[in-house]
């Protein structure tokens, strides 16, 4: 204790007395609390003390300002003093002279905030306090202005669910004033509604608040629910209250789901909001009062699925989730007839399952939340770190830090824990904010104040909103509204806010009858398919097709993200979302679509930035407009045409099962490529359809199609697809008077079988022009390359190439163009023209070490650059060490395809280095768990490969060589079985979690995902349970994910 004396120059006392012992308490009643004038001498010593501090931890960076400060902060209490009842440290209340308040500059108040998290007895995540951040709103004197700005800084603060711990500061209470308030406990939280018959729907929690707010003027909405957002009120010293409903995007809430009982939690319909957000607590710092500093943060899973949803005098689930997933021992028993031992295991079940369901969920949404076991331990660490640098530990309250999980989390056990109050402090305040307002505002001028309160929220205050929407069948598009986002978020602040800005949406989410015609609408539109509209736009377009314009409509600028080696339906989707919006009576803010070529550029980041800075100036004002083209037309003349497209020869196809994948390989000349790059293919038709189709059209190979400048076999061969539908068939010669049923069968039949049956006797070269552009343009293939070009080029298969040479992994479609129809027919020597695009992950994968923990998770034909990222790593390991793919000492683990038919009931293969196990299937020795026998530094790669049974030899094929080289750690093959296994699954493998968590913590560990859409999803998931907390969040850019339609 004496050490704790010697280093808090300020302890206040912790409820308890000499003779009245409260530490049994949740709320003492003689705590400290803000909202009481004290004395003179006693605010002067602690703003000594608190500077002190401040210089001892080198937010003070000299004695001599040391000490201008303490003289500054002395005159600033003596000149703010007010003559009035004071209360002393002891509680005791006389009549005296009542300290004033100070400046504190920015770094001490952020110092104040985080000490004051720091010494926070009854909360388990103070290891986090040095993150805490200041959100200075001291400037601040209105009720309306501090709705405003609390909403605006959650939106930053919350971050996309990544959040950032911030605290919300109005100015400091005076002495002889209550300070300012909100009325809100949690700024985000349930209403509660009173029944008739006594029940309560919604929160019971907030029942008292909810009717505070419907007697100041809140309207519920017309068909209550159990799960309506409250309003915020704020109230301002000397202001009269502000009501303001929160925006939609706070009113969002977490959908509790269970990956087991799926079914089961959609019937039971719990949710929760998205994050804490305290704002009825004060802040005790150097003698100074905040009684308005909301903060938010995040949730730990028990504080809702063990409290908030399950205590019985909260929303009482518990029994509903026992019925709902039949946990109990007797599920034919009432729950409450059961025996008391039996109704605790039920309970138990369910609180388990429930505390589960929540975690997974907040994951799943990309919501910030820590578990109870993690939050535990790191407490601990905390504590006693500090305990070894200090000599003494922190604070705490044991009936708040031991988790409600009880003694299954060790620091249940850890009694003895010290119980002091240092300041600066968080703390209760003295009064409540709806009484106060009820002893300030006289009754008949309450209703006044209501219909005020009602005019302001109701009136067109409200600053115009800039919303962001995007819709991509990828990630591209996505990508870019973040950085739109964020980017006018910070172009707005910088010319004094005149907008709000909306965090980016899905295209299906735009409602146009809610957005006001001073608002700006900004899109972000990528094109799928052939030209085809993106599901996430797709309810959208269907919309609005056929409604009338809009009386008030916004302005609005759509930038159309393609790839102009589409031909006729690059960027599709962006024109037709233009021209939806146009037709709605919305005003383009540049007239025309902005385009992106990532035929250029993946992303076209270039393009981006030039819509960016012309929509910048037209928006806000700013003069620093740059002309360049913009519009479609113009964009094409940068980017490559489909002429000018290189041409690849096919050197080697393979294929390791007729029903499997193929594995081609490709001399691309001179041209240069990485791993991680992507190879866009265009086929050529095949020579019988050309030369059916010149004939058709009694055109010879060599005549020049004047419109195209391009001999008549080139088009035909080149630039157009004959096995698809033609776009219109305007031209077709009387289609508008033929039945139903025949334009749809010529509709969907090909150019080639159209063609075969016309009579082009009579055409002029008019009408043959207008067939030809009525063609469908070659569309172009997109693979990731397969291959790392280093070691490629050196396999001696290889050595009569001429030129560069990169493997590619297909997947072979029926009746697909590329790789049925043209590849599985191709001979060696057949030319195909290419291009090759960079995504911008590969310098990240590049410059990892050739050691660093990596984790690859590959589905299908996702093992291709997988392949790619293997053979790096070899080479990289060969250069330092001389020694890439030489098998070690024998041990290395067989790879081959006995290896990968399982006979367990997971229908899978592992391998992490443990030992050996062998079963037998069919005659065929099975190798469960081969040990990889290489040093520890090699073992730096952990594969999970999920594929059909018909690949299982192509799969050895591709990893066998890494395996030799002793750089796999765990691999984990699923193959396609029975029970629908899937090998994200084997992520929450026992023998496998401990090692994905040590590299997941690693500073340097890449993750890379190449799946289908299901799979990728799950690994998040499923990386995340491993990890404890969302594993996007934590490694940032080191996530690298592929995701391809199935």
């Amino acid at each position: 204790m004496e050490r704790i004396q010697q280093a808090h120059r300020t302890l206040a006392p912790t409820g308890c007395t000499p003779k009245f012992c409260q530490s049994g308490r949740m709320t003492r009643i003689n705590e400290p609390r803000v909202g009481r004038d004290r004395p003179l001498a006693e605010i002067q010593q602690e703003a000594v003390d608190f500077l002190r501090e401040c210089r001892d931890q080198n937010v003070i960076t000299s004695d001599v300002i040391l000490d201008k400060r303490i003289r500054e902060a002395l005159v600033q209490i003596s000149n703010t003093a007010v003559v009035g009842p004071i209360t002393d440290r002891d509680g005791n209340v006389s009549d005296g002279l009542a300290g004033g308040s100070w400046y504190q500059h920015p770094a001490e108040l952020e110092y104040g905030l985080r000490a004051s998290w720091r010494n926070a007895r009854r909360c388990i995540m103070r290891s986090e306090h040095e993150h805490l951040a200041l959100c200075d709103l001291r400037r601040v004197r209105s009720s309306r202005e501090m709705a405003r700005t609390i909403v605006k800084g959650m939106q930053q603060a919350f971050n996309r669910g990544h959040i950032l711990p911030t605290a919300f500061v109005f100015p400091p209470r005076l002495p002889g004033n209550r300070g300012p308030m909100v009325w809100n406990h949690q700024i985000l939280a349930f209403a509660g509604y009173r029944q008739e018959d006594g029940s309560v729907l919604g929160d019971p929690a907030s029942v008292e608040i909810t009717e505070n707010m419907i007697e100041f003027g809140w309207k519920p909405p017309m068909n209550k629910t159990r799960w309506d957002i409250l309003p915020l009120i704020t109230m301002a010293e000397n202001d009269a209250p502000y009501m303001m409903e929160l925006p939609l995007e706070f009113k969002r809430t977490v959908q509790i789901t269970h990956p087991r009982y799926e079914e089961e939690f959609r019937t039971l319909d719990l949710r929760w909001v998205l994050a804490p957000a305290l704002s009825r607590l004060g802040f005790d710092i150097g003698g100074n009062q905040y009684t308005a500093t909301p903060f938010i943060g995040w949730f730990m899973d028990a504080e809702i699925g063990i409290r908030n949803l399950a205590d019985s005098f909260r929303y009482n689930v518990l029994p509903d989730v026992v019925e709902a997933l039949r946990l109990s021992p007797e599920p034919e028993t009432p729950l409450e007839d059961l025996p008391e031992y039996m109704h605790l295991v039920a309970l138990s079940r369910a609180q388990a399952e429930l505390n589960f369901a929540v975690y997974y969920s907040y994951l799943h949404d990309h919501v910030m939340m820590i578990d109870t076991l993690s939050s535990s331990l790191e407490y601990q660490n905390f504590d006693e770190d500090r305990r070894d640098e200090v000599g003494y530990r922190l604070p705490a309250d044991p009936y708040w830090i031991a988790p409600p999980q009880g003694s299954i989390v060790p620091i249940w056990h850890k009694g003895g824990l010290p119980n002091y109050q240092p300041k600066p402090m968080v703390c209760r305040h003295v009064q409540d904010p709806v009484k106060a307002w009820r002893r300030e505002t006289p009754e008949h001028k309450r209703s006044s104040q209501k219909g005020l309160m009602k005019t302001l929220a109701d009136a067109d205050e409200a600053l115009p909103r800039i919303r962001i929407f995007s819709c991509s069948a990828g990630v591209n598009a996505g990508k870019m509204a973040r950085r739109l986002h964020e980017t006018m978020m910070r172009l707005v602040h910088e010319v004094d806010d005149p907008f709000e800005v909306d965090t980016e949406k899905p295209l299906n989410q735009l409602d146009l009858a809610e957005v006001g015609a001073e608002d700006i609408v900004l899109i972000v539109a990528s094109t799928t398919g052939r030209g085809e509209i993106p599901r996430n736009a797709q309810r959208f377009v269907q919309r609005y097709k056929s409604e009338k314009a809009l009386e008030t409509p916004p302005r609005f600028s759509c930038f159309a993200n393609g790839d102009s080696t589409y031909g006729d339906t690059y960027n599709t989707a962006g024109k037709t979302i233009q021209g939806l919006m146009t037709q709605m009576g919305c005003r383009p803010l540049l007239g025309h679509c902005y385009a992106g070529d990532t035929a250029v550029h993946n992303p076209d980041w270039e393009s981006f930035t030039q819509w960016l800075e012309n929509i910048d100036h037209l928006i806000l004002g700013n003069h620093h407009k740059i002309e360049l083209p913009t519009s479609l037309t113009d964009m094409q003349e940068q980017t490559t045409t489909l002429n000018e497209m290189p041409t690849a020869t096919l050197v080697r196809l393979q294929r390791l099962d007729p029903n499997g994948v193929l594995l081609i390989t490709l001399d691309i000349g001179e041209r240069e490529y990485q791993e991680m790059d992507h190879i866009k293919i265009l086929a050529p038709n095949s020579d019988n359809e050309v030369e059916s189709a010149l004939a058709a059209l009694r055109l010879a190979a060599d005549d020049t199609l004047e419109w195209h400048h391009q001999p008549a076999k080139s088009f035909l061969s080149r630039y157009v697809d004959l096995s698809h539908t033609f776009k219109s068939l305007d031209w077709y010669p009387g289609f508008d008077e033929l039945p139903t049923e025949k334009q749809a069968e010529l509709k969907s039949a090909t150019v080639s079988a159209i063609l075969e049956e016309l009579d082009s006797a009579s055409f002029d070269g008019a009408m043959i022009e207008q067939i030809c552009k009525d063609m469908p343009s070659i569309v172009p293939r997109l693979y990731s390359v397969a291959s790392c070009p280093a070691f490629s080029n050196s396999n001696a298969i290889l050595e009569e190439g001429s030129g560069t040479m990169v493997d590619i992994v297909v997947k072979v479609n029926p009746s697909g163009r590329f790789s049925d129809l043209f590849l599985l027919n191709a001979k060696l020597g057949a030319q195909m023209r290419f291009s090759l695009t960079s995504p911008d992950t590969w310098q990240l994968i590049q410059a990892q070490k050739p050691n660093a923990p990596f984790i690859a998770i590959a589905t299908g034909s996702g093992i291709g650059p997988v392949r790619a990222l293997l053979q790096r790593r070899m080479i990289d390991l060969g250069r330092t060490t001389g020694e890439a793919g030489r098998p070690r000492s024998g041990k290395t683990f067989d790879v081959g395809p006995q290896s990968i038919y399982s006979a367990s009931r997971r229908g899978s293969a592992s391998s992490t280095g443990s030992g050996t196990r062998h079963s037998s299937v069919g005659g065929k020795n099975i190798n469960h768990h081969a040990h990889l026998g290489v040093a520890s530094t090699r073992q730096s790669v952990s594969l999970f490969a999920g594929f059909k049974k018909e690949d299982a030899d192509f799969v050895a094929h591709a990893i066998r060589p890494a395996s030799h080289a002793g750089i796999l750690d765990v691999v984990e093959l699923c193959p396609s079985n029975e029970e629908r296994t899937r090998v994200q699954e084997h992520l929450l493998l026992p023998h496998v979690k401990e090692g994905l968590l040590k590299k997941l913590k690693d500073p340097s560990c890449i993750v890379f995902v190449c799946a289908n859409e299901k799979a990728a999803e799950a690994s998040v998931i499923n990386l995340s349970l491993v990890l404890g907390g969302n594993v996007k969040d934590v490694l940032g850019e080191r996530y690298v994910e592929e995701v391809f339609r199935s």
